[in-house]
């Protein structure tokens, strides 16, 4: 995304400075006309996520859990900010504040004010804040917004967490192979050398694979390397996104960890977006630009068009490979009943928590894994070396094996 300035009015209107997020230039100007304004003059284009502070983002999270209190107690937007500019300490944070301070001063709404600021927010913020602006329950909006973004931070850290330990063993094995055949096997190959005698056949598959070590450190990344932009080159960053998005949702039992990650982000949209009044084909195509991997994002293109053609989110969803089975039932039961908000949040919520279950149940798999990879490893340097020490012996002593 990028941030394209326009000088525009509307009828009637003085003319003023309007920065619009868009993939494209059509699409910003889409976007520009849709608020009911005329371009005068094109200003530019800045990278979205870097239009502030030198490049320095802002912690939105932190952010929204200081403001969402002081709403909820009835304090106004501006007030609000100030108090939390007063008691930040970090220059970037309180730079950030002011900025939309000084916006509100100038009379611009708060959800115009977040979509200046590109990709700092997440896609959903500015949506979500301005149906709050529109409906007046911009503090349970905020409320709302608050919960979202601390359990997806939530799920972030445990991810990161629960990789920690598997990412050290596997690093581990890894440092241990290189050791055994870069230093270890190349020894005992040297002392055959010496004795001018043939290497065995499993010492020679070692060396070998030893070989291989030496100059692969380096040849396999930079292979990989111009590999990756050889084809983004060719195929264009769009394609490119897509062809990686789809290889990874393929892998077996990661794949499908991956999806269920998608639809959680999906879901817990729908369900903020529904909750507070956000009209139903806004709120596809708003959760839409949520997920963020485009394999995925290709199998909700045409829901919009299926509520515009009269069907239920329910039955648009029903034939979806990547909501997970069941969903469809009860969202029926939820439209049914006139309570699809809250059965949204309910099955989010439980696919979250069977989500978190199989990456724990994964890794955990994972870690024996590694280690039997290991043991299998030092296992086969060690019958080489024991069958080669064997030869040495059987030479010493005027025989062979």
């Amino acid at each position: 995304m990028a941030l394209y300035k326009y000088i525009a009015a509307r009828p009637g209107s003085v003319p003023e400075e309007v920065i619009i997020e868009g993939a494209n230039e059509k699409e910003a100007l889409a976007k520009l006309r849709l608020r009911g304004m005329i371009p005068v003059r094109f200003g530019g284009v800045e990278d979205a996520g870097k239009k502030h502070f030198g490049g320095h983002r802002a912690d939105v999270y932190e952010f929204t859990r200081q403001l969402t209190p002081l709403l909820s107690a009835n304090i106004p937007l501006e007030q609000s900010l100030a108090i939390i500019g007063e008691g930040t300490t970090d220059p970037v944070q309180k730079d950030f504040v002011n900025s939309l301070r000084q916006g509100l001063h100038e009379g611009k709404k708060f959800s115009e004010l977040v979509r200046s600021f590109g990709s700092l927010f997440p896609d959903y913020y500015a949506n979500l804040i301005e149906s709050g602006e529109e409906t007046g329950c911009l503090p349970e909006v905020a409320a709302e917004l608050h919960k979202f973004m601390g359990e997806s931070k939530e799920m972030r850290d445990f991810i990161v967490s629960s990789s920690i330990y598997p990412a050290v063993i596997f690093s581990v094995v890894l440092v241990v192979s290189v050791v055994l055949f870069a230093v270890f096997v190349p020894h005992f190959a040297k002392i055959f050398s010496d004795m001018g005698r043939e290497l065995p056949g499993s010492m020679r598959i070692l060396v070998a694979v030893g070989g291989f070590f030496s100059w692969a450190w380096w040849a396999v990344p930079l292979g990989l390397t111009a590999a990756y932009w050889y084809f983004k080159r060719r195929l264009g960053p769009a394609a490119w996104k897509f062809m990686v998005g789809r290889m990874l949702i393929r892998i077996p039992v990661a794949g499908r960890i991956i999806i269920d990650l998608e639809m959680c982000k999906y879901l817990r949209t729908l369900a903020i977006l529904i909750g507070n009044h956000v009209e139903i084909i806004r709120t596809v195509r708003i959760a839409e630009r949520i997920i963020s991997n485009p394999a995925v994002a290709a199998g909700f293109a045409g829901i919009d068009r299926k509520l515009k053609a009269g069907e239920k989110l329910s039955a648009a969803l029903k034939d979806n490979a990547f909501i997970p089975a069941g969903t469809s039932s009860m969202l029926r039961v939820g439209e049914e009943s006139g309570q699809l908000g809250e059965m949204l949040t309910s099955i989010a919520g439980n696919l979250e928590s069977d989500t978190r279950t199989r990456i724990k149940r994964l890794l955990s798999l994972f870690e024996p894994a590694v280690i039997i990879f290991l043991a299998v490893i030092v296992l086969g340097v060690v019958v080489a070396i024991f069958v080669s020490m064997m030869e040495i012996n059987a030479i010493s002593q005027g025989g062979a094996i």
